[in-house]
């Protein structure tokens, strides 16, 4: 199952988030993975020691990041989740803030998040209607909405 289908069956979206810092959306968001048992706690602190001290490497696109850490980090089962936020946040990365959506992934081993999900978040992002849609949307179903339109433009 890839990206889309996964969202999609699992009901891991989250819009409109309110987040005070880049560090509250990470604890925010990230705790659908905690919730739903793919990742322990501590995995979402990981990523936030880790972008303290390597940088925004999460970052992956103007107004997106892509919170993750290493599998070995805290990481239980293949899981993502994609949030909105309320009010953008900085992250620290002059080309690409501030951020407004952010599509966490975990996963046990590097193996398992698989080619076709990688493709499939890379090619939303690439989306750029798609992406603003998303970030302009007023509540989770229209985001389901969206994402169903690109799991049918995929086929």
């Amino acid at each position: 199952m890839g990206f889309l289908e996964y969202i999609m069956d699992e009901k891991t979206v989250i819009c409109n988030l309110e987040a005070d810092s880049w560090e509250d959306a990470i604890l925010k968001g990230g705790q659908i993975l905690v919730d739903k048992k793919t990742a322990v706690p501590g995995y979402l602190t990981t990523i936030i020691d880790k972008c303290r001290t390597n940088g925004p490497y999460i970052v992956i696109a103007p107004g997106i990041a892509m919170p993750h850490a290493r599998p070995e980090e805290g990481a239980l089962a293949l899981g993502y989740a994609l949030v909105t936020l309320k009010d953008p946040v900085v992250f620290g990365d002059p080309d690409n803030d501030p951020i407004e959506l952010l599509i966490f992934l975990v996963a046990p081993s590097v193996k398992e998040h698989n080619e076709e999900a990688v493709c499939q978040i890379a090619d939303l992002c690439d989306d750029e209607e798609a992406v603003a849609a998303i970030m302009h949307a007023t509540d989770a179903d229209a985001i389901y909405t969206i994402l169903q339109q690109q799991i049918q433009e995929a086929k």
